[in-house]
Formats: C-alpha cells, sequence, structure tokens
C-alpha cells in the first residue's frame, strides 16, 4: 500500500525533527518513538554484528518488533571513535557498543547524546552514568580458552601460564589496541598485587611470558586461528570464549583464573547526531528490557539488571562460585588513567613497535 502525504505525516516528521534535535532523558513517548522509528525505518550500529553475544538473535527481534531495518559495520572501539569524529558532519551510526576503556575518549569529544532508557532505575550505578550518556547492558570477564586437544594440563592461574610445557601456546593481543588485552594486563596486575592504581606487576608478569617465549608472535587471536590450532591457550572474555567453541565445534575449555579476573563492561549509546534517533532509541530500549537481557544471555554475556534467566539459559553459564577473585573497574577516570599507563607501559617492554 503507498503511503500518501499527510497532516499525520506531518506530525509524524515534525516529532523525528524535535526528537533529533532534543535527545534528551524522556524525550517523546513509547507511541512516540515507535512511530517515528517506523517512519525512520532503519537503525544503523557500529561495533554490534550479529555473531557477537547474540546479537544476531537480539537485532532480528528488534528488526520484527518495531518494523525497521537494521545494519551494522563491525569494528573496534578504536576504529568507532575515530569513525564518529570524521561523520560529525554527515552522521550514518544510530547506536554502538563500545568497550569501556574507550569511554573517556568517546565523552571527551561529546559523541553520545544523553538518554535514559525505559529500564534506567533499574541498572546499579556502577553500570551506568549519571548524566545519562551510557549505560553497560552486560560485562565478561577475562577467562583462558584451553583447547584440551592440544593442552593436557589446564592452566588455572595467571603463573601457570609460565610453564615450561605452554612454550609458543599462549595467544593474546595488543593492549594498545585491544580491550581484550588491556583486560588481562589489569587482571595479572591483581593477581600479582597490583590494580588500577598499579598495573606495574601485569606488565612484569606479560614481559616475563613474553620473554621466556610462551607468548605466541605473529599469531592473530580470532575464530579462525583458534579453530585451525594456532592459540592453543588464548585470552578471552568467557562469553567469546563460548562462542568461539560453538563456533568451532572443538573440545574448548573456558577457565576462569582463580588468582584473579576482571570484568570488563561494555557501554551502549546513542550518537550526539544519531540520523535516525527513535529507532536508536528503541534499540536502547530493549537491550535493557528483561527480554534484551535474557537474549544477552544466551549469548553467554553477565546481564548487569537483576533479570530471572529461563533454567536451560542459566545451565550453560559458569557457576558464580567461579568468579571468585572478580575486580570491576572502580571508575571510569581510574579505569582510564590504568589504561594509559598499560599501553606506556606496553610500549616500553614491545620497544615501541
Amino acid at each position: 500500500m503507498k503511503r500518501s502525504f499527510s497532516i499525520i505525516s506531518f506530525v509524524v516528521i515534525a516529532a523525528m525533527m524535535l526528537t533529533a534535535c532534543g535527545g534528551g532523558a524522556g524525550a517523546g513517548t513509547g507511541t512516540d518513538k515507535v512511530a517515528g522509528a517506523k517512519a525512520e525505518g532503519q537503525v544503523i550500529s557500529y561495533g554490534m554484528s550479529d555473531d557477537w553475544v547474540n546479537l544476531g538473535e537480539t537485532w532480528k527481534t528488534i528488526e520484527g518488533k518495531y518494523g525497521i531495518v537494521h545494519t551494522d559495520t563491525d569494528m573496534t572501539s578504536a576504529e568507532e571513535v575515530t569513525r564518529l569524529l570524521a561523520e560529525k558532519d554527515a552522521p550514518v551510526m544510530d547506536v554502538a557498543d563500545i568497550g569501556y576503556d574507550f569511554l573517556s575518549k568517546l565523552l571527551a569529544d561529546d559523541l553520545a547524546a544523553t538518554y535514559k532508557n525505559e529500564n534506567w532505575d533499574k541498572i546499579p550505578a556502577q553500570f551506568k552514568d549519571a548524566d545519562g550518556r551510557w549505560a553497560a547492558a552486560y560485562w565478561g570477564a577475562i577467562a583462558f580458552l584451553v583447547n584440551k586437544d592440544l593442552v593436557t594440563n589446564i592452566p588455572q592461574t595467571w603463573d601457570d601460564l609460565l610453564k615450561p610445557e605452554y612454550k609458543d601456546m599462549v595467544c593474546s593481543r595488543d593492549p594498545r589496541v585491544s580491550t581484550y588485552a588491556t583486560a588481562s594486563v589489569l587482571a595479572a596486575a591483581y593477581a600479582h598485587g597490583g590494580g588500577e592504581s598499579n598495573v606495574q606487576p601485569g606488565l612484569d608478569f606479560f614481559k616475563q611470558l613474553r620473554d621466556g617465549g610462551n607468548l605466541r608472535q605473529g599469531v592473530v587471536l580470532n575464530v579462525a586461528s583458534v579453530q585451525k590450532g594456532e592459540c592453543p591457550i588464548s585470552m578471552v572474555y568467557d562469553f567469546d570464549g563460548f562462542a568461539k567453541r560453538d563456533a568451532t565445534g572443538l573440545p574448548l575449555e573456558v577457565v576462569i583464573p582463580k588468582d584473579a579476573t576482571v570484568g570488563m563492561l561494555f557501554a551502549q549509546y546513542l550518537n550526539a547526531k544519531a540520523p535516525h534517533p527513535n529507532a536508536g532509541k528503541l534499540a536502547l530500549d530493549f537491550f535493557y528490557s528483561d527480554e534484551g537481557q535474557v537474549l544477552f544471555a544466551k549469548g553467554y554475556a553477565h546481564t548487569t539488571r537483576d533479570v530471572t534467566l529461563p533454567a536451560d539459559i542459566a545451565a550453560k553459564q559458569i557457576p558464580q562460585s567461579a568468579y571468585t577473585n572478580l575486580h570491576f573497574p572502580t571508575n571510569l577516570e581510574s579505569f582510564s588513567a590504568a589504561v594509559k599507563n598499560i599501553v606506556d607501559g606496553w610500549n616500553a617492554i614491545v620497544g615501541g613497535t
């Protein structure tokens, strides 16, 4: 059926324009957002690909619920900020998923709009921005992903990784560009008496792991390298470890290191210049709804809201008793300082290459 331009259409478009300009918390009712989103017709995300924390099913549900089309461009958090700065005069993205360690840059450049989703008051304070610029829908803990076909003795602690039997078997990423690796260095710091205010023990550990030849060089940690057996032991988020296990069909075991792990937050936000603001807001509302949180948990992520999980999903989660030495970021300022110190320290380890 063709759409005819009428006074009703004009009202819808006018509402969209006001919402795009305001972007504030509570701007417009749920009905207004749905009507506006249907008129917009689409929602565009960055860094929220279908294979990450069950986002494929999540986006399909959003598309069906609101009659909009979703498109994602997969990228790292660092690439995301760079892209947003380049697109300030011609915005493309509506919502995005970003690692906690890149939030400071995002906020410093005023790239996030103020919007408090419909379940804002149910999100614990440690998982959201007081001003409404971001919130974390889920988190993941640093874990060891071990290929039991290639590793006989499963490592349980950080110091286990230093054993001679793991020569050239441990894969990680570069902490200067990867939240996986940043959080891994910080977790190793906690395991050796350090923490956010003192990351040096973690850097010292990784230097020892690298100098001793246990840390593999020249291999990019991803599904392909795990599948090909190039990464017998990988440092990953627990939820991503399970996803790699499911994707490869290999006998991969996810181990939470007993001496320390870090719970990394993943934040979602609305672009300050979102071209489809109503659709973006609806997506954020859904992420934090009971249904959205359950779908994240189905992708093995830890939800930030206290929701009751179906028994079959809960049964696939690692017991909470395994996370006895879990450390979350203290606050954005402290964590950002720790990240900077890790990057500087890593440059010193590898000679700035």
